[in-house]
């Protein structure tokens, strides 16, 4: 299930204990072997046990109206939570395969790799600190840019680490965490999404009050993404956008790998050096 922006440690370590955890955020494989086969060994008891009783019990429960609408009910309810598993594990395979070539941590970003010189889409939200964010305030300096949402366990705290892993022995940059999620990610909640990630002074986690100003700076960079109105979980490709000093959108990557984040600020900063 889901968990809060910033679950107790008990409850992460004991999830992670009791079931293990993948990247994609899913059980590892004993996981689910624990998960189907501890109820299927209870109702494998039963039958061996008490199945002629059962049996009779079913009979005589089918004949009555009550029964057959909680025997109808039972069946609804195993229709439905079996739908969502499989939509869950779908998710998480999407995820996975999104751009699966780019995940090797030695590969090199191309030397002709496409840059870009449009202007950036400008934004003003907030950060965990309160403190209103801009592009301009940053002038100067690259910025990194993705959105990503705190109750996301698969693909966004991937997104936030390559970027904290891509960061040291690079020129000074600041980083904008922009949330997909601003009903959940309000500015209250989001010193403790901050925590959740372990993220460094320069990263920014960014929301407002309004959640059409969150969602119009993910429509201005372009950035898909499809909300389940029931779970509020969010599907969304792990876009990363590269913008240089002067508020130039340079670079725009899909899930990229470390080495391209990397070397794509070293460019960025290269740039600067030699026009400034």
């Amino acid at each position: 299930m889901p968990l809060p922006s910033a679950p107790p440690e008990w409850l992460t370590a004991a999830r992670s204990a009791c079931f293990g955890s993948i990247e994609s955020g899913v059980p590892a494989a004993w996981g689910w072997m624990l998960l189907v086969l501890a109820p299927a060994s209870f109702l494998v008891a039963i039958v061996v046990l008490w199945g002629s009783e059962l049996a009779a019990s079913v009979r005589a429960l089918a004949r009555l109206r009550l029964g057959q609408c909680l025997l109808a009910a039972l069946a609804v309810a195993l229709v439905v939570e079996a739908t969502w598993v499989t939509t869950k594990l779908r998710t998480a395979r999407a995820i996975a395969s999104w751009d699966q070539g780019l995940h090797d941590l030695g590969a090199a970003l191309p030397p002709g790799y496409p840059r870009q010189t449009a202007p950036a889409p400008e934004l003003g939200l907030v950060d965990q600190h309160g403190r209103r964010i801009s592009l301009a305030s940053f002038r100067g300096r690259p910025v990194v840019l993705t959105f990503v949402f705190g109750h996301c366990q698969t693909l966004c705290p991937l997104v936030v680490e390559t970027i904290k892993r891509a960061q040291p022995g690079t020129a000074p940059s600041e980083v904008l965490l922009v949330t997909l999620d601003p009903w959940r990610d309000t500015p209250s909640a989001l010193p403790a999404i901050a925590r959740q990630w372990k993220i460094p002074e320069n990263f920014h986690v960014l929301s407002s009050k309004s959640a059409d100003a969150v969602l119009s700076v993910a429509r201005a960079y372009g950035v898909p993404f499809e909300r389940n109105e029931k779970s509020g979980d969010i599907v969304h490709p792990g876009l990363v956008f590269l913008i240089d000093a002067e508020g130039r959108l340079a670079y725009t990557f899909n899930n990229p790998p470390t080495a391209w984040v990397r070397e794509g600020l070293a460019r960025l900063g290269r740039t600067h050096a030699q026009t400034g």
